[in-house]
Parts: structure tokens; C-alpha cells; sequence
């Protein structure tokens, strides 16, 4: 689900970097769009990893506030207009915050998780800006949105590697300890 993440954060930053004229209607549903696929991915990736996963309430709120807040600006992007800075940076800063957390009860787990809080840091460091200068021209924000998509992105596509990595050698792990294990089954066994 990181890969995923990453590699639509990726897509969602080239497009803005691409077209920087385009209209704020247009920008505020192709940011409603990524907002509900974000929100779906947290919470499929939330309840199929329901029974392992500590977080999951934490992963329940920020999906489920993603999936709101997409569709609510999705069905009237005139009206949110006017106030769209103010949800960009409240989202950044929320989803920073909850990235930082579960990089904190994952640091128990494995490592690499630097990459998670760093993206957390980003969103936040994001939030704060676009929170102080809601003013800014569509274009300017337009290019640091597409910079912090494709940078947190990014890192979320590295984080995905190094878990399938560290997952891979549990898995080799796993086997080796099977593989004693039966020796020393045979061994017992007349």
C-alpha cells in the first residue's frame, strides 16, 4: 500500500508540475481525486492488516478524513475555493502527524523507519507554509504541492522497498529456523 501511495504522490506531482496554469476548480478536484484514493488505501490497507496493526485507529481517522474531505470538495470544488489552503495545510499536517506516530511504535519493529517520520516532517513542514501564506498564486502553490508529492512520494516508495526487504528475510529467517527444526525432529525420531 506504501508502494502505491508513493508511486500516485509521484504521478499526482509531475501532472501539477506539468500544467502550473491550470484553473483552481480543476486543481481542487484533481486534489479531491488523490484525497478519496488516498483515504481508500488507508483504509483497505487498515483492515487488511486489521488484527497485526497497532495503529489502526489512528490509520481509520486519517483514511477516513481523507475519503470525507476528497468527496465534499469533489461535489462542490466552487465552494471550497476560497478556503482550499487552509484544508491543504490542515490534511498535510494531520497526515504528517500520523505518519510520525506510526513511524514511532515501528521503530520496535524494524528499521528504516526514518523514512516514514522524514515524510511525516515534510507533510507538516508543508501544512505550515501553505497555513501561512494561504495567499499565495495558484501556480507557486501548484509547483510546492507537486515538489511535495513527488518528494513524500518518493520516500514512501523507499520505505515500501526496504519493508519488502526486511520481509523477505524474516521469510528466509522463518525457513532456516523450519529447516532445523526438522533436522532436529529427524534426529529425535528412530
Amino acid at each position: 500500500m506504501l508502494l502505491l501511495k508513493g508511486i500516485l504522490l509521484i504521478l499526482f506531482g509531475v501532472l501539477a508540475m506539468l500544467n502550473p496554469a491550470i484553473t483552481l476548480t480543476v486543481f481542487v478536484v484533481w486534489f479531491a481525486i488523490f484525497m478519496m484514493f488516498d483515504g481508500i488505501i488507508s483504509l483497505i490497507g487498515v483492515i487488511s492488516n486489521w488484527k497485526t496493526e497497532e495503529d489502526k485507529w489512528l490509520l481509520v481517522a486519517e483514511g477516513t478524513l481523507s475519503l470525507l474531505l476528497g468527496f465534499l470538495v469533489y461535489r462542490t470544488p466552487e465552494t471550497f475555493v476560497s478556503f482550499i489552503a487552509f484544508l491543504i495545510s490542515f490534511w498535510a499536517i494531520f497526515s504528517g502527524i500520523s505518519r510520525i506516530a506510526m513511524a514511532i511504535q515501528l521503530r520496535k519493529e524494524i528499521e528504516g523507519e526514518g523514512w516514514l517520520i522524514l515524510s511525516g516532517i515534510l507533510s507538516i513542514l508543508f501544512g505550515v507554509i501553505v497555513f501561512a501564506q494561504p495567499g499565495i498564486g495558484i501556480a507557486t502553490l501548484m509547483m510546492i504541492i507537486a515538489i511535495f508529492a513527488i518528494l513524500v512520494g518518493i520516500l514512501l516508495i523507499l520505505l515500501s522497498l526496504k519493508l519488502r526487504k526486511s520481509g523477505k528475510l524474516i521469510g528466509e529467517k522463518a525457513e532456516a529456523v523450519k529447516a532445523g527444526l526438522a533436522d532436529i525432529k529427524n534426529k529425535i525420531q528412530p
